[in-house]
């Protein structure tokens, strides 16, 4: 889990690698950097490089922990135990191998022999994934899964003002075989569609956008994306099911080049011992160039 470590004033300004090796000598000047260059340590809950320099007031974040398998997998690991891991995905990256893909979640987990991951994200989605370590633990976490033991509630950020604060989107979906990346793969469909339910809670508005909290009933394929889309409101930067001129805007304004969807927190039971687990991610930049207010020194309550 995250530890959180107040920065004092004498290391203000510091770069963050420094102030991490500074804050724990036990981590050499080259893995402090490390850590920071993989993305596995944070400034008021945003994940931040080794070159960002944090204010006197401000807090670090990262997983003591895990370093080792941070390290191993060239991924932030954000809890390990025997049996799971869970992982924290940069956007970007796949989660499978494929023809077109040079780099993958799966890809790095082969040094994990017998691991496994036991849900998934779109290549633009970052944040958090469940991975089983062997066979049983994967078995487990699978039953837990179709048992709906599983939470999985995300950050997405939304085109328009979304109105009243809570909803439920209760829309069957199907997907298509388009093999475009440009075009929507799953589309509503009332009458061959799978059941699928996303509750959708709005944290925070801009003019332009909202910020939304998304827990999903069910799992299908492109589900948060599809539903928003439906509602009229589809995430920013989504080049399949996404508003081209809002897009473009985001782009020109913040910077966004990619689908602002984000595994925000898993609350899942270990696979052996039953015990309730709960593990919430780091904040990404581009979310807190458009909700600052999601920047917060404590990353460690549910």
């Amino acid at each position: 889990m995250l530890l959180t470590l107040p920065i004092p004033a004498t290391l203000a300004n510091a770069r963050l690698d420094a102030v991490l090796h500074s804050l724990q000598p036990q981590l050499s000047r080259t893995v402090a950097r490390q850590l920071c260059e993989l993305g596995a340590v944070a400034v008021d809950g945003v994940r931040a490089h080794a070159t960002e320099r944090p204010r006197a007031g401000s807090s670090l974040q990262f997983a003591p922990e895990t370093v080792a398998l941070t390290l191993q997998l060239g991924l932030p690991v954000q809890y390990a135990d025997l049996d799971l891991l869970v992982l924290h995905k940069p956007a970007g990256m796949a989660v499978h191998a494929g023809p077109l893909v040079d780099d993958s979640v799966a890809q790095r987990l082969a040094s994990l022999p017998g691991s496994g991951l036991a849900h998934r994200l779109d290549r633009g989605t970052s944040g958090l994934l469940l991975v089983g370590c062997h066979a049983a633990a994967l078995r487990s976490l699978a039953a837990a899964m179709e048992a709906g033991a599983i939470a999985r509630e995300y950050l997405a950020i939304a085109a328009g003002v979304i109105e009243p604060d809570e909803r439920t989107i209760d829309l069957p979906l199907r997907a298509t075989d388009e093999p475009r990346g440009n075009q929507p793969k799953v589309l509503v469909d009332r009458d061959h569609g799978q059941p699928a339910i996303t509750h959708v809670h709005v944290r925070d508005r801009r003019t332009e956008c909202s910020l939304l909290h998304c827990r999903l009933e069910t799992g299908r394929t492109h589900q948060i994306r599809a539903h928003l889309a439906a509602i009229g409101h589809p995430l920013l930067g989504d080049p399949r099911y996404g508003d081209p001129v809002a897009n473009a805007a985001a782009r020109a304004t913040f910077g966004i080049d990619r689908t602002l969807l984000h595994g925000a927190r898993l609350v899942f039971p270990q696979p052996v011992s039953g015990v309730r687990i709960v593990v919430t991610a780091m904040q990404e930049p581009d979310f807190v160039r458009l909700f600052p207010g999601l920047r917060c020194c404590d990353q460690s309550s549910p």
